[in-house]
């Protein structure tokens, strides 16, 4: 978790890297801060997009390995897979963030397609993980189940924003800001409380039939 969380964290800082790579300082008796921010609006929200996307992998690779108790060698190398497509994020954030979106829709399908592949990379985890049987088995058939409907939700609404980013950034950030959290919530919500097994003993004992 520690090389994990290093990528992670490496990779929001490079985020920011096309903010400064051509940030020059004005001379006196110029509007420092309209000089600056003037022609970097789309690198910050880019940057602030990416952030939160990247955030959200973060957070899913978070709870995907505390569902776990242990590791394989198979799982080292899926898991270094979907570090390495976490780690290519910076380069299509940038493309984004430096190319007029008006007239060129690529850097946003381009981009779409690279949140789809790292989903994508860490479902295919969790899904080996589950089926080698490296899933905390405390955690309950319900709790594995409702995080591998989780994870191809988030697959589906990253694969969904691919068709999306054909329409611009903004139709595809509501895919990816808007409808990818508030699935998660629903789903969350629609989960099923468990059944303390108090009860199921207070149950079992009352409906036992009458020995006498």
């Amino acid at each position: 978790m520690f090389f994990s969380d290093a990528v992670f964290a490496i990779v929001i800082t490079l985020l920011v890297l096309p903010l400064t790579a051509e940030l020059e300082v004005p001379g006196e008796g110029v509007d420092l801060v309209h000089e600056v921010f003037s022609g970097q609006t789309p690198r910050i929200l880019t940057f602030a997009l990416g952030f939160l996307v990247v955030g959200q992998f973060w957070i899913a690779h978070h709870r995907m390995f505390g569902h776990l108790r242990r590791a394989d060698h198979g799982l080292l190398w899926f898991n270094l897979v979907g570090l390495m497509t976490v780690a290519f994020m910076p380069f299509p954030t940038a493309l984004l963030g430096g190319s007029p979106l008006e007239a060129d829709r690529f850097p946003v399908v381009f981009y779409a397609v690279s949140m789809t592949v790292t989903s994508v990379a860490f479902t295919a985890t969790w899904l080996y993980a589950v089926r080698r049987g490296l899933v905390d088995e405390a955690r309950g058939q319900d709790e594995i189940r409702v995080f591998t409907v989780r994870s191809f939700i988030t697959c589906a609404v990253f694969l969904a924003s691919i068709a999306a980013s054909f329409l611009g950034l903004q139709v595809a950030a509501l895919f990816w800001l808007v409808l990818l959290p508030l699935a998660r919530v629903t789903l969350v919500r629609r989960r099923p409380s468990p059944v303390p097994q108090s009860a199921n003993r207070d149950a079992g004992s009352t409906s036992a039939p009458d020995s006498g």
